[in-house]
């Protein structure tokens, strides 16, 4: 995914320096103009994605200095949650066999933090359930109290749901 996103800056027109040495260790990324430099404190490739993904969503969405409008935050966050987990990426990771948190993190390429603040999210946005269709499928996803995947589908006129528990 970083390196789908490196593309979609060059597309843009947005130039992205990797490993910049702030002098702040608080300063993960920063978008200025056409410019998003990463800091060389982001170690892992996971990590560098979300920063890459925030400042690349500034870049494109956001106006003037948002330094401390947390709306623009909030939206940004939210954008960059959809982008790199979305409610079809949980199902495409519960159905490859993920269940704990950590291995929804490393199949959809986010540190563990990012995905917990997601499922955080989530549960503010959505409640206690989402629903998703895919083609002919349609999953139901339960926020609480644990995260859970069912896939719903008909037998005999009949709906049922079937799916395993997730715990997160």
């Amino acid at each position: 995914m970083y390196e789908k996103l490196l593309d979609e800056a060059v597309e843009n027109g947005i130039t992205v320096i990797e490993k910049y040495p702030f002098q702040s260790a608080r300063i993960r990324g920063l978008c200025y103009d056409k410019t998003i430099a990463i800091s060389e404190q982001v170690d892992t490739e996971a990590e560098r994605t979300v920063v890459l993904c925030e400042e690349l969503t500034h870049a494109m969405h956001s106006t003037g200095n948002i330094l401390h409008d947390n709306r623009a935050e909030r939206r940004t966050r939210e954008r960059i949650f959809d982008r790199l987990v979305g409610l079809g990426g949980l199902v495409e990771a519960f159905l490859a066999g993920c269940r704990q948190a950590w291995e929804f993190a490393d199949f959809l390429g986010v540190p563990e933090s990012f995905f917990n603040a997601t499922m955080q999210n989530y549960r503010e946005r959505f409640g206690t359930m989402a629903t998703l269709t895919r083609g002919q499928n349609k999953f139901i996803l339960s926020f609480e109290p644990t995260f859970r995947v069912r896939q719903l589908y008909c037998t005999r006129n009949k709906k049922r749901m079937v799916g395993k528990e997730s715990a997160v």
